[in-house]
């Protein structure tokens, strides 16, 4: 038994090499799809150019090239025409797809259908001698035209004669009915004695195909529209509205007002613009950083400028403070005339001072002086200042020689000028003062202290002659009368003496961790091991030792020092 197949044909109206006519707009059907040039922006509508004049705006550059006139419909309508036609050819291929195969089983179906009832139809009329009996064959052919799908049936002879005929094969296209045939057998081995041609109608499974067509069109209709309302909303709300947004805060940023993009709803780190916005925020933070850094640097400048002035006028007064102090200090050499051999250290904390020293030779005596006043720096200068003064006065005008009776008179005097006399005074200032006078004709030294001693050292023996504990010019209780003793010392050959200030000794550092005090016994072991050698070359070595001990340490006093001793001394008689 075989069975002819029809061809389908193409649908009718449809042409392979039809197109859609295109707009103006370049890139063919796909109009936005292709490159645009900046004319197309300027020429599109509902685009806005942003002034870029504005003060205070940055310079163009990425965010201004991203947030000016940016029409996110367009990306919608982009990704609509680039979307659509491929969710289309999708969705009608395979809706043909799903067709195609159900007209081919159907199609099966009937053409199985067609060749079963040929050939049990066959098998009812074989027989020996079928043809020359109507009655045998003229009922089975009778009952295939019940069949709703019959149109025609051929009964023919082994010769080919035909022996009945009922209706009449369709003409026209072939693929509207199904022709099969069936041999007629008198016995299994026998050869056939007749053929029977069935054919029964396709129009249903045309209709069906048609039919269906109709519905995968409607179906693809509603899918796409479906697909597309799906896709343009969410494109809306998850694209373009964090797009715009984005952008919103681009031109912001752009006029440097640091607005950061609202994520809508919880940070999603698999959303592309969720993590794109915490980036953009990112910056937008490092930038207000940056720009508060940049304003506050300014400030910072403008402040230093500021300081840098104030510091240049107040180094400048200092400065000229210094030349001064230095102009009242006496001169090294002052001592030459009385035989005594002098070295000094004097070295301010600051540019000036608290520390002072008096040299001066007067009625054939040596003055030597050394005076700490409270505080450094310009406070102590000005009580240098006050000293100074004080000491020339009684020294010249009242005519003082006695150590003991000038830091007397220097302690009423000084008293008086800070007012701290019980006038009412609010200070208590004043100073240590340790004074030697030197009688080159007596080879002997007079020395008076008010909180300061005078060190002497000959050989490896070490004195330290210590003058009262309270120092000059300090508030005292009524009726408090201020006394010093006078110390006479016999001057022998080799002896050196040193008056000096707290500064010298009060140096923190040493080796290792622990920081120590030198003190005056460290002082002394310096001046020791160098006793031989000139003064001026013993307070050099004394200054280096000094700095090597306090390594990183800084300095915490002004530091004077004035060294000694007689060249040579009379002979005794």
């Amino acid at each position: 038994m075989t069975a002819e197949t029809p061809a389908l044909g193409a649908a009718p109206g449809a042409s392979a090499g039809s197109r859609p006519a295109s707009g103006e707009g370049r890139g063919g059907s796909l109009r936005g799809a292709g490159p645009r040039r900046s004319s197309d922006f300027l020429s599109a509508a509902g685009f806005v150019d942003v002034p870029t004049g504005e003060p205070g705006a940055m310079r163009p550059g990425a965010l201004r090239g991203a947030a000016q006139g940016r029409d996110l419909d367009s990306l919608a309508h982009t990704l609509f025409l680039r979307i659509y036609p491929v969710i289309a050819v999708v969705v009608l291929v395979t809706q043909i797809g799903i067709a195609w195969v159900n007209y081919r089983d159907q199609l099966h179906l009937y053409t199985e259908r067609a060749g079963l009832m040929a050939s049990l139809t066959a098998k009812a009329i074989a027989g020996p001698g079928w043809s020359g009996s109507p009655e045998v064959y003229r009922r089975p052919m009778e009952a295939l035209t019940l069949d709703p799908a019959f149109r025609a049936a051929t009964l023919r002879d082994a010769a080919g004669t035909v022996v009945m005929t009922l209706g009449e094969p369709k003409r026209g296209r072939s693929f509207e009915q199904i022709t099969t045939q069936a041999d007629l057998f008198a016995g299994p081995v026998a050869p056939p004695v007749g053929h029977l041609t069935l054919s029964i109608s396709a129009e249903a499974l045309r209709g069906n195909a048609e039919k269906q067509a109709i519905l995968a069109v409607v179906t693809s209709l509603i899918l796409m529209l479906a697909f597309v309302l799906t896709l343009h909303a969410n494109v809306r709300r998850h694209v373009l509205a964090p797009l715009k947004r984005l952008l919103l805060a681009m031109r912001e940023v752009e006029h440097k007002r640091w607005v950061p993009v609202e994520l809508d709803g919880a940070f999603r780190a698999s959303n592309e613009i969720d993590v794109i916005s915490q980036a953009f925020n990112r910056m937008v933070d490092g930038l207000r950083a940056g720009d508060e850094a940049k304003q506050l640097l300014q400030q910072l400048e403008q402040a230093h400028h500021k300081l840098a002035q104030a510091n240049h006028l107040v180094m400048e007064s200092i400065g000229y403070a210094r030349r001064i102090q230095s102009s009242v200090l006496p001169d090294r050499s002052a001592l030459d005339g009385t035989g005594l051999e002098v070295a000094v250290l004097w070295e301010p904390l600051h540019l000036v001072g608290g520390d002072y020293f008096w040299l001066e030779e007067i009625d054939g005596l040596g003055i030597l002086l050394v005076a700490d006043c409270t505080g450094h720096g310009v406070p102590g200068a000005f009580l240098t200042l006050i000293v100074a003064t004080a000491l020339d006065r009684l020294i010249h005008e009242r005519g003082l020689r006695d150590p003991a009776a000038i830091l007397e008179a220097l302690d009423g005097m000084v008293r008086t000028q800070l007012r701290q006399d019980g006038r009412g005074s609010e200070s208590d200032d004043g100073l240590d003062c340790g004074l030697c006078v030197w009688d080159p004709a007596a080879a002997e030294i007079r020395f008076a202290g008010a909180g300061s001693a005078l060190t002497t050292l000959e050989g490896a023996a070490v004195t330290r002659i210590r003058g009262a504990k309270r120092g000059l010019g300090y508030p005292q209780r009524p009726g408090e009368r201020f006394a010093v003793e006078e110390t006479r010392l016999r001057v022998a050959p080799g002896t050196t003496f040193y008056l000096m200030t707290d500064g010298i000794t009060d140096q923190m550092g040493g080796a290792g961790p622990a920081r120590r005090l030198l003190g005056h016994r460290g002082v002394t072991e310096i001046l020791g091991n160098h006793q031989a050698a000139p003064l001026a070359e013993q307070v050099t070595v004394l200054d280096a030792a000094l700095t090597a001990y306090r390594g990183e340490e800084t300095r915490r006093d002004d530091m004077t020092l004035v060294a000694f001793r007689p060249r040579t001394l009379p002979r005794a008689t």
